[in-house]
């Protein structure tokens, strides 16, 4: 049962929280199985009942975010047919990612693939290490799931050196062309 914390409790009552029935009848208040019920099930003076956690705020507010989501959708479905296979950008992204640790590539060319908010992150995550510079060759496989016309996670599995680095990236083509919303490497 959730308590004020927010916590569950189920350990037992202790005697100052058990009180015996005649003390809870003898302050006037019924327990709530007792009150007056309105056919519907709504006590006397009482609101129309809600969901629980649920406001005419919130019920307004979940309206608002579905209509953000169908219009997310379709912008997906639309703009996925002009756009690339998932696997060749991500593909691309990878590689690129390894040539700007291999001191070949800029970091602020990265900046247009990447997701406004990622960017922010990543901004000083991504910086030139030295090592080898990748080549095509190096790419040993891409996978990709597109569940979502126009959402694709993506993992791509690179040969560096005597070790394999995957890059997973999650692929978004809401505005209009691939970004990359979330990435592990």
């Amino acid at each position: 049962m959730p308590t004020g914390s927010g916590v569950a409790s189920f350990a037992p009552a202790t005697a100052e929280e058990s009180r015996p029935p005649e003390a809870e009848a003898s302050d006037g208040v019924e327990p709530p199985d007792m009150q007056s019920r309105l056919p519907g099930g709504n006590t006397p003076g009482a609101a129309a009942p809600e969901g629980p956690g649920q406001t005419v705020g919130g019920e307004r507010q979940r309206r608002a975010q579905e209509a953000v989501e169908a219009q997310r959708t379709a912008a997906r479905r639309a703009a996925r047919e002009h756009l690339p296979s998932p696997a060749e950008v991500a593909k691309e992204i990878a590689l690129a990612l390894f040539e700007v640790e291999a001191g070949r590539r800029s970091a602020a060319q990265l900046e247009r693939v990447f997701s406004p908010e990622l960017w922010d992150v990543l901004e000083n995550q991504v910086q030139r290490h030295g090592g080898l510079l990748p080549r095509s060759s190096d790419l040993l496989r891409v996978h990709f799931q597109e569940l979502v016309p126009g959402l694709a996670n993506t993992v791509a599995v690179v040969q560096r050196g005597p070790r394999v680095r995957p890059v997973a990236m999650r692929l978004d083509a809401c505005s209009g062309r691939w970004l990359v919303t979330e990435l592990r490497y």
